[in-house]
């Protein structure tokens, strides 16, 4: 068992057995989670990436393109934002550099003291929280500049809104490699610390106040989450999203 394991089948768990997930390439820990999903208790679950829907493929056939054949069908990027829109698309993963405790993301630039670092922008994400029935934030470097009071640039709002008889929550979950942390409007709620880590060295790593009470340890994954790892992700691609672990992944 390592974090990286981790982190991976907490984010699997939030995967629900009729869940519809959008999930991108540029995410390989969020991918491999809804493929371990699909192989554990959440086998009705629909998983589209790349346009692929549901390919049976690992994760390395996925980050190659390498689906033709092995999915019922694509669908093209505007059919997923149409989907999203009507909430036909109920789960999205996403890797915020900062998070808010509100739920708040940006993914739009970052002071690093006189020194402007600039990411990829927002894309849809403005909307996307806006519009999908849940998100859930992950994020693989745990520390103060990247759970900030307020985040540098908000990309996205958190808090969710109601319209038109369609609630989304916003992002309401997060996950990192120390912890599993509950968002909202009232602020963070630490949910569980992963195996290795205290309340207290989570809470010292983050830079927004954390509501601690009734908080326990991340369950480890069990013998059948660590088979699906093997079987989907056996050379571990999973781990690029984890800096300690990218030269060798």
């Amino acid at each position: 068992m390592s974090v990286e394991d981790v982190v991976t089948c907490a984010l699997a768990r939030e995967v629900r057995r009729d869940d519809v997930i959008g999930v991108g390439l540029g995410t390989p820990t969020a991918l491999c989670a809804a493929l371990v999903a699909q192989r554990t208790h959440a086998a009705g679950a629909t998983v589209l990436v790349g346009g692929a829907v549901s390919p049976r493929a690992t994760l390395a056939e996925c980050l190659h393109h390498e689906t033709a054949g092995r999915t019922p069908g694509f669908v093209p990027h505007l059919d997923t934002m149409d989907m999203a829109e009507r909430q036909a698309m109920t789960l999205q993963f996403l890797r915020p550099a900062q998070v808010g405790p509100d739920g708040s993301a940006n993914t739009s630039r970052v002071r690093a003291g006189e020194r402007l670092v600039r990411f990829p922008g927002g894309l849809a994400l403005g909307d996307v929280v806006n519009l999908m029935p849940r998100i859930v934030l992950y994020h693989t470097a745990h520390e103060p500049r990247a759970l900030p009071e307020q985040v540098g640039f908000r990309t996205a709002a958190g808090g969710g809104v109601e319209r038109g008889g369609y609630r989304a929550e916003g992002a309401t979950t997060l996950v990192t490699d120390r912890a599993v942390i509950g968002l909202g409007p009232d602020g963070a709620r630490l949910v569980s610390v992963h195996p290795g880590e205290t309340v207290e060295s989570v809470v010292g790593a983050t830079g927004f106040a954390l509501a601690t009470e009734d908080a326990v340890e991340t369950p480890p994954p069990s013998a059948e989450e660590l088979g699906a790892l093997q079987s989907v992700d056996p050379d571990r691609h999973r781990d690029r999203e984890f800096k300690r672990r990218r030269a060798n992944a």
